[in-house]
C-alpha cells in the first residue's frame, strides 16, 4: 500500500478522534474533510490540490478548536461551522469529490451531498450497505467488496478506480478511497472515505491513447515510404514501407548518415535535389533509377526547420508499363482489324471524341488520322445504318458495358461496307468509363455470302422448322430413314442403319408405347393430314428412356399418296420433369399452408399448457401432483416438437441460421451416424474441400442428415452401403446421401415429401422425416431433389447457397435464476389464454402489466396510459395492423420503448430488424419469456 494512503489514514484518525464528540453535522463535515485529505495526499501535487489541502487543514484546525470553545461561544462556533461546510462544498464541487462513512457493525452508510450528486440520486439520510454496493456496476462489485472487507479486517486503506451506475442508468468512472477509523480500544469502528467523479478524465485518456495509436498506425500503413533526416543528414525516422523499399531495417539506419549508408545517393540527382531543397527551402520532386536496388523511385522531399522529410514510392512497374504501352501501340498500328479509341463524354448527353485510330482504320475507311481525331464515331454512319443497332450501342456506352454489333458504315468516298464491331469500356478507379476501345473488321464479303446462303436455305424451310433436335427423313416407299448427327449427340446412338430404318426406329420405342405410336403414324400416312405429332418414351444409347416429342411433315404426290416424311425428335424429359416438380411444389405449398396454420394455432395452446405445467411443477409441493405436472410439461414439449416439424415442412419454423462448414458438420456427426446405421451398413464419406460454407440452422441441418441416413438404413434391412458426399456446384454447396437399397418408383417419389406419407409399416415411421427436411432446405434458400429407381437405390441431394466462412458467436449461459423487475409492460395478444398466461407470469416476476387484445387498442393505451418500459406482442393478430407493423409504429412514436414480438412461425431475421430484438418462438417457457424481456429492458436502458 502506498505511503500516501497511510498518511491519509493517519489524517482521518486524527480528525475523527478530535471530532467524535461533535454534533452530527460537524461529524459529517469531519468525514468529508478526512475524505478530501485522503484523496489529496494520494494524488499528484498540482496547484489546485495544494489549495484544497490548505483549505482542508484550515477547516480541520477550526473544528478542533471548536471542541474546546463550545461552552464559551456557541454562536461563533455555529458561524464557523457553516463557513467550514461552505468551504468544504466549494472544494468538493471543484474536485467533483464527495465523502462517505460506513458505521460498524450495522454497516449503515452516510453520504455527503457531493457524493449524492456524483451518483445523480436524490439526497437521502442513510442507505444500507447492500444498497450502497448496488450503486457500483455489477462487474466491479466483487472488487469493491474485497477492498472494503480487507480494510475492515486489517485497517489498511484502499484507493481504486471503478465504475458506478448513476440514477439515470449511465455508467461512469469514479475513484474510491477508504480509510479505517479505530475507537479508543483500537478496534475499527467505521470506514470513511472519498468518491471522485473521474469519468471525464478517463474519456480524455482513452481519446488521447486512441489518437496516438491511430497516428502511429497511419504512418506505418501509408502506401508511400517515408523517412526523416536531421540537419546533419542523419536518419531520425523510417516507416515500415521505407524499410521494405530500402531493404534495410530501421534499427540499422537510425542515427546513421545517409551518404555513408547509401553511397550511390551521395552523387547525382538525389543529393543535388536534397541539398537544393534545403538550401532554397523549396519542395523537390524527381524520379530516379537506383541501380543497387534495381528500381525506379518517385521522390518528393520537403524541407523543414529540423531537416528534410522524404516521401518516395516504387514506380518500377509504371516505367515498365510505359515501355509495354509503346510496344503495344506499335503492334496495334500494324494489325488488320481497325482500332478506334474514344474518350468518354464528360457530361450527360455529350458525345465521345476519337483520340486514336490505327493504320487499318485509315486503310478501310479512307479517312486520315487528322480527319478522325476529335470527331464522334457517328460520322462514319449513313442512311442505311440501322437505328436500332445505334441505339443499342448508345445504351451500352451509357451503362459502361461491352457490346458487339454488326452495322453498316461508309467510307470517305461514300462506299458502303459492313463491320463486325466490338466495343469495351476502360473503367477507372472511380467505377466510371474514361475511354472506349472499338475493334472491328470488314465483313462485307461475309455478309453477302450469308445473304446468298439465306436465299438457298429458304427452300428447306420445312426441315428448318422441324430441326428442334434429332432430324429424320423417312422414304415411305423403301422404309429408308436418314438421321442427322443429333441422333448421336442427343440420344447416344452410333451408326444407325439407314436400310429398314423404320423398323429400327420402332424398336427404340418403349414397349408400353410402341403399339400406340406406330398405329398413330401409319394412320397419318394413310389419311389426308399433312402433319403428325406424338409423345412417347425413346430409348437412349445407354439403355435409359427419354420423354420425347416427335413431329413430322408428310409430303404427298399429286395423287395424295405419302411419299416422304420429314420430322424431328425433341428430348422433353427435363421439361416434363420440371412440370412435375412444379405441380408437386404447388401441392406441397397448399399442404404447407394448411399444416402451418394448424401448427400456429396449436402453438398458442402449447404456450399456455407448457407455461402452466412449468409453473405447477415449480410450485406444487405434493410429490405426486408435482410428478403429474412434470409429465404434463414433458408431453407439451413433445407436442411442441411435433408442431416444429409441421412448421419446418411449411417453411415457417423460426430458424437460427449461422455460417456452417458442411464438411466439418458431417465429420462431427460421423461417430453418431455410424452408430445409428448399425454394423450391417457400411458408411463412406466423400467430402470435397471446395464445398465450403453455407448459412443454415446447425441443429436442423444435423437432424436432416440424420433423418436421411435413417431412411437409407431402413431401405436396406439386409445391409448395404451409405455414401455421404459433398461438392461445389456453381454457386451452391451440395450434400448427397446415397444408398443401394430398395429405391422408389415414380409414384412414391412424387409423394415422398408430403407430411404423414410413409412406406414403412404401421408404427415404424411418422411420415414427417422427409417433409421436415424438405421444409428446412426450402426455408434455408436451397433445394432438394430425389434420384431413385426401384432396385437401384436412392440419392437425395440438398443444395444450399455457398458463402464465405464467418465466426459464430457463442450463446449466453443462463444462471438458473428467473430475473424480474418492477417496470411497466404492455402485453398485446389476441388469444385470451396466452394473454392470461403471459400477464400472470410477468406479474409473478414483479412487473406491472397492462393487457390489450389487438394492435389498435395497444397504440391507444400507449398514448393515453403511458409511459411503458416495454411492449410484448404477438405477431399474428386480427385487425388492420399486425404485430410487426405495430412494432414499426412504436419505434417511430416511442423510440425508447423496446418491443419484443412472439410468433408461432415467422421470418425471424426480418422481424428482428423491425423490432430490434429477436422474437420469441411459440411455444415459449416462463424462463424464455423472463430472459427475453429482461434483456430487452436492460439493453434499452443502456442505449439511452
Amino acid at each position: 500500500m502506498r505511503r500516501e494512503n497511510e498518511n491519509a489514514g493517519k489524517g482521518f484518525r486524527v480528525l475523527v478522534t478530535a471530532l467524535r464528540q461533535c454534533a452530527t453535522d460537524r461529524f459529517s463535515a469531519g468525514v468529508l474533510v478526512g475524505g478530501i485529505s485522503a484523496f489529496v495526499v494520494a494524488w499528484l501535487p498540482t496547484t489546485p490540490w495544494l489549495w484544497v489541502v490548505g483549505a482542508t487543514l484550515i477547516i480541520a484546525r477550526r473544528l478542533l478548536r471548536q471542541d474546546g470553545a463550545l461552552p464559551r461561544d456557541a454562536r461563533r462556533q455555529s458561524q464557523d461551522l457553516y463557513g467550514n461546510q461552505a468551504l468544504i462544498e466549494i472544494a468538493g464541487k471543484a474536485a467533483k469529490l464527495g465523502g462517505w462513512v460506513v458505521h460498524l457493525p450495522d454497516r449503515r452508510i452516510e453520504l455527503s451531498d457531493e457524493t449524492w450528486a456524483i451518483h445523480e440520486r436524490p439526497r437521502g439520510k442513510t442507505v444500507t450497505f447492500e444498497e450502497g454496493i448496488g450503486y457500483f456496476a455489477p462487474e466491479w462489485r466483487d472488487a469493491i467488496m474485497r477492498h472494503f472487507e480487507a480494510c475492515v479486517a486489517t485497517g489498511l486503506p484502499y484507493d481504486i478506480e471503478v465504475k458506478i451506475i448513476d440514477g439515470t442508468g449511465r455508467r461512469k468512472w469514479v475513484r474510491a478511497i477508504g480509510v479505517a477509523i479505530r475507537d479508543d480500544m483500537g478496534h475499527v469502528s467505521r470506514i470513511q472515505g472519498a468518491l471522485q467523479d473521474i469519468d471525464e478524465r478517463k474519456r480524455l485518456e482513452s481519446t488521447a491513447r486512441d489518437l496516438e495509436r491511430r497516428l502511429a498506425e497511419s504512418m506505418e500503413n501509408i502506401s508511400d515510404a517515408f523517412f526523416q533526416l536531421d540537419a546533419d543528414w542523419r536518419f531520425t525516422y523510417l516507416n515500415h514501407q521505407a524499410e521494405r523499399l530500402l531493404e534495410r531495417p530501421r534499427s540499422a539506419l537510425m542515427g546513421r548518415l545517409i551518404w555513408q549508408e547509401f553511397p550511390e545517393a551521395s552523387s547525382g540527382i538525389i543529393r543535388q535535389s536534397y541539398e537544393r531543397a534545403v538550401r532554397e527551402r523549396k519542395t523537390a520532386d524527381f524520379e530516379v533509377f537506383y541501380e543497387s536496388l534495381n528500381a525506379w523511385f518517385s521522390v518528393t522531399a520537403y524541407p523543414g526547420p529540423g531537416g528534410l522529410t522524404v516521401y518516395f514510392r516504387d514506380v518500377t512497374r509504371r516505367h515498365a508499363a510505359d515501355q509495354h504501352l509503346h510496344l503495344l501501340e506499335m503492334a496495334i498500328s500494324r494489325i488488320e482489324d481497325f482500332v478506334i479509341i474514344t474518350k468518354a463524354a464528360s457530361q450527360t448527353g455529350g458525345r465521345q471524341t476519337i483520340v486514336y485510330v490505327n493504320d487499318a482504320f485509315v486503310r478501310i475507311t479512307g479517312y486520315s488520322r487528322p480527319d478522325a481525331l476529335g470527331r464522334s464515331p457517328g460520322f462514319l454512319q449513313g442512311h442505311r445504318t440501322e437505328l436500332a443497332t445505334i441505339e443499342a450501342i448508345d445504351r451500352a456506352i451509357k451503362r459502361s458495358r461491352a457490346i458487339r454489333a454488326e452495322l453498316v458504315n461508309y467510307t470517305k468516298d461514300g462506299r458502303e461496307y459492313w463491320v463486325d464491331m466490338s466495343i469495351v469500356p476502360i473503367v477507372g478507379s472511380d467505377g466510371r468509363a474514361s475511354h472506349f476501345v472499338a475493334t472491328g473488321r470488314d465483313i462485307t464479303d461475309k455478309k453477302r455470302a450469308a445473304e446468298r446462303l439465306t436465299e438457298s436455305e429458304e427452300r428447306f424451310a420445312i426441315v428448318a422448322m422441324m430441326t428442334t433436335d434429332a432430324v429424320w427423313d423417312w422414304d415411305v416407299a423403301t422404309g429408308r430413314v436418314q438421321w442427322n448427327s443429333n441422333i448421336k449427340s442427343v440420344f447416344g446412338h452410333d451408326d444407325v442403319p439407314i436400310e429398314d430404318g423404320f423398323r429400327e426406329w420402332e424398336s427404340k420405342i418403349h414397349p408400353d408405347d410402341r403399339a400406340r405410336v406406330v398405329s398413330s403414324v401409319l394412320a397419318a400416312i394413310e389419311g389426308e393430314v399433312d402433319t403428325w405429332l406424338e409423345e412417347y418414351r425413346f430409348r437412349r444409347g445407354t439403355g435409359t428412356y427419354a420423354e420425347v416429342l416427335d413431329q413430322g411433315h408428310i409430303i404427298r404426290n399429286a395423287a395424295g399418296e405419302a411419299t416422304r416424311m420429314v420430322g424431328g425428335v425433341r428430348d422433353i424429359t427435363e421439361t416434363r420433369l420440371n412440370e412435375a416438380k412444379r405441380l408437386q411444389a404447388q401441392r406441397l405449398e397448399a399442404i404447407g399452408q394448411l399444416t402451418g396454420g394448424v401448427a400456429h394455432d396449436f402453438n398458442n395452446l402449447l404456450t399456455v399448457i407448457m407455461g402452466t405445467a412449468e409453473t405447477l411443477a415449480d410450485e406444487i409441493t405434493d410429490p405426486r401432483l408435482s410428478a403429474i405436472a412434470q409429465l404434463n410439461h414433458r408431453a407439451s414439449w413433445q407436442g411442441a416438437a411435433l408442431t416444429r416439424q409441421l412448421l419446418t415442412f411449411a417453411g415457417r419454423q423460426p430458424l437460427e441460421p449461422a455460417s456452417l462448414n458442411i464438411n466439418r458438420t458431417i465429420r462431427a456427426m460421423e461417430g453418431l451416424l455410424s452408430t445409428a446405421l448399425g454394423e450391417t451398413i457400411i458408411m463412406q464419406l466423400a467430402l470435397d474441400p471446395a464445398a465450403g460454407h453455407v448459412r443454415a440452422d446447425a441443429a436442423q441441418l444435423e437432424a436432416s442428415i440424420m433423418n436421411l441416413c435413417i431412411n437409407a438404413r431402413d431401405a436396406m434391412p439386409d445391409g448395404g452401403s451409405v455414401t455421404i458426399s459433398t461438392a461445389q456446384s456453381g454457386d451452391d454447396a451440395v450434400i448427397r446421401i446415397s444408398d443401394n437399397g430398395f429405391g422408389m418408383d415414380a409414384e412414391t417419389r412424387a409423394k415422398a415429401f408430403e407430411p404423414f406419407f410413409t412406406t414403412k409399416p404401421f408404427g415404424k415411421g411418422s411420415g414427417l422425416g422427409l417433409s421436415m427436411v424438405y421444409g428446412f432446405v426450402r426455408q434455408s434458400g436451397g433445394r432438394i431433389e430425389i434420384e431413385s429407381e426401384p432396385g437401384m437405390g436412392t440419392t437425395i441431394s440438398m443444395s444450399f447457397p455457398r458463402l464465405a466462412s464467418t465466426e459464430i458467436q457463442a450463446e449466453p449461459i443462463s444462471d438458473g435464476v428467473l430475473e424480474g423487475g418492477s417496470e411497466r409492460i404492455l402485453v398485446v395478444e389476441d388469444d385470451p389464454m396466452v394473454r392470461e398466461f403471459a400477464a400472470g407470469t410477468l406479474v409473478s416476476l414483479g412487473y406491472s402489466v397492462t393487457c390489450a387484445d389487438d394492435a389498435t387498442e395497444a397504440l391507444r393505451i400507449l398514448k393515453t396510459d403511458g409511459p411503458f418500459d416495454l411492449v410484448f406482442s404477438d405477431v399474428v393478430m386480427p385487425g388492420p395492423i399486425d404485430g410487426d407493423a405495430m412494432a414499426a409504429q412504436i419505434l417511430t412514436l416511442y423510440p425508447n420503448v423496446p418491443v419484443v414480438l412472439a410468433t408461432g412461425y415467422a421470418d425471424v431475421e426480418r422481424i428482428g430488424t423491425t423490432s430490434r430484438f429477436r422474437p420469441l418462438a411459440k411455444p415459449y417457457t416462463r424462463r424464455q419469456l423472463a430472459e427475453a424481456l429482461r434483456q430487452a429492458i436492460s439493453a434499452s436502458h443502456d442505449n439511452r
